[in-house]
Order: structure tokens, then sequence, then C-alpha cells
């Protein structure tokens, strides 16, 4: 029976992936405004592990493992160039990237502003925002302050030199400039993301003859639940090894 393997890389922290295999499938993981000490994205690292995939959880914004941090000014630039270390890793094969919530708007932009430079070959986003939003606040968060304030003088959360138009907190995210396939999912019932937006997005893309692999769950909120979870799970492995498979 099969193990996981857990070994250190770099400064990005921790790889997860089988004990066996070359030439698999190896994914960037980008938390949300939780942070990176809360441990879903190496919770989700060790689920893409058990399938046969490496999977890299990327730390960005402070915090620690008592609670979330400021999400302010974080270089976007840091995702592809984690997509290309993780590419030199003796044992990687193609390169997807996965995201969720603020990682999830996150992971859409790098795609985007990377275009045909990207090293992903494709890229997954669980309920993103459709629009950018501003540098993240855990205290205004928790007052239901923070998100209100959006347009050019809104502190940012994203820096790519060169793109200063295209991170205006409230502009739509450049889906368009994504050159490679894309997965979103959304709980219809969402209280934290517009589930309109991520519809939006998915239109948006389908106009270009490029649709997304687009599973929108009734009744589910910004998490899904137990029940459902699996069933997110299915779609996204299947999505991630058809583009990351020879």
């Amino acid at each position: 029976m099969g193990g996981l393997t857990l070994e250190p890389f770099g400064e990005a922290g921790a790889l997860y992936g089988p004990e066996t295999g070359t030439d698999i499938p190896a994914i960037v993981i980008l938390h949300g405004s939780e942070g990176a000490g809360s441990g879903w994205a190496h919770r989700f690292a060790a689920i893409l592990a058990a399938h046969g995939m490496l999977a890299l959880p990327l730390p960005y914004g402070e915090g620690d493992v008592w609670g979330a941090g400021p999400i302010r000014d974080v270089s976007l630039r840091a995702v592809p160039a984690a997509g290309r270390a993780l590419a030199s890793h003796s044992r990687a094969g193609r390169v997807g990237l996965l995201g969720w919530s603020k990682g999830g708007e996150m992971a859409l932009l790098a795609a985007a502003l990377s275009g045909k430079d990207t090293p992903f070959a494709c890229v997954a986003a669980h309920a993103p925002p459709a629009i950018v939003t501003p540098a993240f606040d855990p205290e205004a968060f928790r007052a239901g302050r923070w998100g209100r304030d959006m347009g050019p003088e809104s502190p940012r959360a994203w820096l790519w030199p060169g793109e200063e138009d295209a991170l205006v907190p409230g502009t739509p995210l450049p889906v368009e400039r994504i050159a490679v396939p894309v997965f979103l999912s959304i709980g219809l019932a969402d209280s934290v993301v517009a589930p309109e937006g991520v519809q939006a997005m998915a239109a948006r893309l389908s106009e270009l003859g490029r649709a997304p692999d687009l599973m929108c769950a009734e009744g589910q909120d910004h998490a899904f639940d137990w029940a459902t979870e699996p069933l997110f799970w299915s779609r996204l492995i299947a999505f991630l090894r058809r583009h990351l498979e020879d």
C-alpha cells in the first residue's frame, strides 16, 4: 500500500506527493484569506498527493497558525515563479494551478497576466470573486467593513509591474487573457462571493469558444458540505488529469 511523501521545497515550504512515480502531474495551491497557517492548503495538498500528484501549497500574505493576517502588495509574479520551480522537480510532469476564494482570484489573475508565458497547463479556481478585490484586512472583514472601498485609491492586494490598471480594486478579472483551460466552481448559495460573477466569467470565456469546466452546486455555501465535497474533488481531479497527464 502506497503512502505520501513530504519534502522541503525551498522558501515555498513543503511539497506533498506519492511515494513513487515520475513525470506526474504537479499542482501549485493558493490558499484563501484564511491564511497559510490555517492548514487548508495542506489538507488539499494531501488529497491531491493521495491521487498521485505533486502538490505545493504556496504561502503569501501575513498571518500565522493563530489566525489570518493582511494580504497587501503581494507580487503575483511569485505564482508563475513557483510553477517554474515545481516544473523543474525531478518527478514533475506538467504543472497546474489551483486556488480558492482570495487564492482563486490570485490564480486567475496570475494565469491571465502571465499570458502565453505561463508555466501552467491549466488553472482551477473555487469560489473566486469576479472582480479584483482590495487588500485584505482580517479585522475589517470580521467587522463587515472589508471590500466596501473599490477604486484606484483603495489599498492593493496584488502587484505586477506594468499591469497596474488591471489590478485596480473593482476591475473585472481579465479572464479573457488566460491562455490555458479553466475550471470554475461555486456554491449557488455562496454568502461570500456572488455566484453570478463566477457564472458571468464562464459565459465570457464561452463566448470566446473557450468554455471552462464549470461546477455550480445547488444549495452550497462558500465551502461545500461533506456530501458535496466528494463531487467537487471528482470533478476537479478529472479536470487536472485531463490536462496534466499525457
